[in-house]
């Protein structure tokens, strides 16, 4: 059976030390590793190097690997999957020929938790992420899918399947979940593989301890980095980009409001040069007037016409008195 079958794992940001699986010597199935630390070497695992989806989200860049596997056992028949912290006590061959025995998908129970709900509430309570986004996963499945949070939810340390068409369209579509609402792939693995329509082989297997393995097996794992991420980098980056945009604005607004002082001040000036014009023109006038009529008045016709206006000028005083008699 050499040559159809792997199993594989995914570690990823120095979250936790490499496990090392002794019974990767008792059989031709490959153990491989898909990791991002170049220093890293192995025993029982062939290492193989890989870029994160995500840099700063190592979280859904392990989940990658995890859900949608690899180019690298994309060619195998079966693959198994299994957590780092999980040490194998039987070989893969066993545990792929019971698990897929009738079926192309096969995953262990939760032993410790019995509906799908219980999990969201976990998370948040953990702080394994972000509880807004964990929330509203809760209200889109609690709307669509209400039954399904009611199911025993799977525990997904230990994935068997085969790669056919049904099952990486399944495996995309549970990656699609995990991308959209939280990142813990057990909040949304029941809806997906429900709505896929694969036949689950739903395996009854204490989480902890069982024949086939045992879990967690210590392995000097960074707890924080699986938790919640506080970081505050993307809202400050989104704050300087708004206060920018703010600045920006208020520069124009300046800039406009010292085009108009300008333009207001222009107008001014105009109005100021227009009134000096004016009364330099109104002086102007006033002066020839002036100069017109003293030389009518010292002209020799109007001296010749003074006895004729005094006579009219009485005859008005006269007609005057006359009206007020």
């Amino acid at each position: 059976m050499s040559g159809r079958r792997a199993v594989y794992t995914a570690l990823l940001g120095g979250y936790e030390e490499l496990l090392e699986q002794p019974v990767a010597t008792q059989t031709d199935i490959p153990f491989i590793c898909f990791t991002d630390d170049a220093a890293l070497t192995s025993e029982t695992w062939r290492i193989v190097h890989v870029e994160p989806m995500f840099p700063l989200d190592l979280v859904r860049s392990q989940r990658e690997f995890k859900i949608r596997g690899h180019e690298d056992v994309a060619g195998f028949e079966e693959t198994l999957y299994i957590d780092n912290s999980v040490l194998l006590k039987k070989t893969p061959d066993e545990i792929l020929d019971a698990w897929l025995a009738d079926a192309d998908y096969a995953v262990s129970l939760h032993s410790y938790r019995e509906r799908v709900i219980d999990e969201f509430d976990e998370v948040v309570a953990l702080n394994y992420d972000d509880a807004a986004r964990v929330q509203e996963q809760l209200l889109h499945y609690a709307d669509l899918y209400p039954d399904l949070l009611q199911q025993h939810p799977y525990w997904n340390g230990m994935i068997a399947r085969r790669n056919t068409p049904e099952v990486q369209v399944a495996m995309e579509r549970w990656f699609d979940h995990v991308l959209r609402f939280s990142r813990r792939d057990q909040l949304s693995a029941n809806v997906t593989l429900s709505l896929s329509g694969l036949r689950v082989n739903a395996v009854e297997l204490e989480n902890f301890d069982s024949d086939l393995h045992s879990w967690p097996v210590e392995v000097g794992r960074k707890i924080h980095l699986g938790k919640n991420n506080k970081r505050n980098a993307g809202p400050l980056l989104a704050e300087v980009a708004r206060l920018k945009r703010e600045t920006a604005e208020l520069s124009k607004q300046l800039a406009d409001q010292a085009d108009d002082h300008r333009l207001l001040e222009e107008t001014r000036r105009e109005l100021h040069e227009t009134r000096l014009a004016a009364a330099r023109d109104q002086a102007r006038i006033e002066a020839e007037w002036r100069g017109q009529l003293q030389g009518l008045l010292t002209s020799t016709s109007w001296k010749a016409s003074a006895p004729i206006r005094w006579v009219g000028d009485s005859a008005k005083r006269m007609r005057a008195r006359g009206s007020h008699d």
